[in-house]
């Protein structure tokens, strides 16, 4: 009983610690849905997809988010249409690099390991999205990549309802001849001034969708998302707590801590069970290079952990297909690996 009650209350603690960002990213994905910008967004990144990868990659790295808080936006994001490349590059990018994690990475670490983890993300995440569309492009992954619970009926051909002014005359059918402005006076009066810029810009544009929001829709729909993808994180968290308890990490840090030929190898794998999260995966790692680990090694645990980590494959296990899944542990592995033995011919 004592141990089902330590399991129990690992997971609460985690669940609290995780929950105001979760809950916000919930948010920031529904609101993306409702505001109709994943059709802006598609339509942006359906011009110059290859473009849209480099694009996802800078904010990804430069985002806040965790392995766990960035899947409702990623959901959101597939579900409104964007293409996969660069969704692939933002979710790759967002949990391993931000700012203050490459700060803390100097203080820990040191420079030349921290700006390698730097530009190991930034080339993992560019590599992460050329391989997708690369895929794409010969005929792979063309399904939808959503789980069947995810996927939400394509919308009718709704629009923003506007809505007349008081008192405002009703638009009539022209009149057949004479000139525009004749036609347009005969119907509706004087011709209304044309809107200046800033009525056209992106912040009216904005404006005029906050205002059409059903927020009682958006509300249900948030917590409809929100279940959907909490329910995989409390069962990846309680997956957590039992291999914290139980994996023998000590061995493990031990494996890592030697000049084994396959030291890169294992620190990527190790990463599934041993990865906590940024903040407490650098004191490990700063431990186990005092006691010889190599550079490369540290590089792949730091790469492949974020992205492997049980929480966050749980997590993306609810949300894609299989094909997908299998993709993005295989980018996180194989590109640790590679960028893992390039670090120790580059340091070693």
């Amino acid at each position: 009983m004592s141990e089902v009650m330590a399991i129990a209350w690992f997971v609460v603690r985690e669940v609290a610690g995780v929950l105001p960002a979760f809950a916000l990213s919930v948010a920031l994905g529904v609101l993306i849905r409702a505001l109709r910008l994943d059709g802006m967004i598609r339509r942006a990144v359906e011009a110059r997809v290859g473009l849209a990868v480099v694009l996802a990659t800078v904010v990804g790295a430069f985002s806040p988010l965790c392995s766990c808080t960035v899947i409702p936006v990623v959901s959101g994001l597939l579900v409104g249409g964007v293409p996969l490349a660069p969704v692939m590059s933002f979710w790759v990018a967002s949990p391993t690099m931000d700012p203050e994690m490459f700060a803390l990475t100097v203080a820990t670490l040191g420079w030349p390991l921290a700006v390698v983890r730097l530009v190991a993300t930034l080339v993992l995440s560019l590599g992460a999205g050329y391989a997708t569309l690369a895929l794409q492009r010969a005929g792979y992954l063309t399904a939808n990549v959503l789980r069947p619970a995810l996927i939400r009926p394509a919308p009718s051909k709704g629009r923003l309802l506007v809505v007349q002014p008081a008192g405002a005359p009703a638009t009539a059918p022209a009149i057949a001849g004479g000139s525009d402005g004749a036609r347009a006076a005969a119907c509706c009066g004087p011709a209304a001034p044309a809107p200046d810029r800033a009525a056209r810009s992106w912040r009216g544009l904005l404006a005029a969708r906050l205002t059409a929001v059903h927020w009682p829709t958006f509300g249900r729909d948030m917590a409809v998302q929100g279940y959907r993808l909490g329910r995989w994180l409390v069962l990846a968290f309680v997956l957590e707590a039992v291999m914290l308890r139980y994996v023998p990490q000590a061995t493990i840090a031990g494996v890592l801590g030697e000049g084994s030929a396959f030291a890169v190898v294992l620190a990527a794998l190790v990463g599934i069970p041993l990865y906590l999260n940024n903040v407490s995966a650098l004191p490990i790692v700063s431990g186990l290079l005092a006691q010889g680990m190599q550079p490369g090694a540290a590089i792949a645990f730091l790469i492949a952990g974020p992205v492997t980590t049980v929480p966050a494959m749980s997590a993306v296990w609810g949300v894609v297909r299989p094909p997908v899944f299998a993709l993005y542990v295989a980018v996180a592995l194989v590109g640790a690996v590679v960028l893992g033995a390039l670090t120790n011919v580059l340091l070693g």
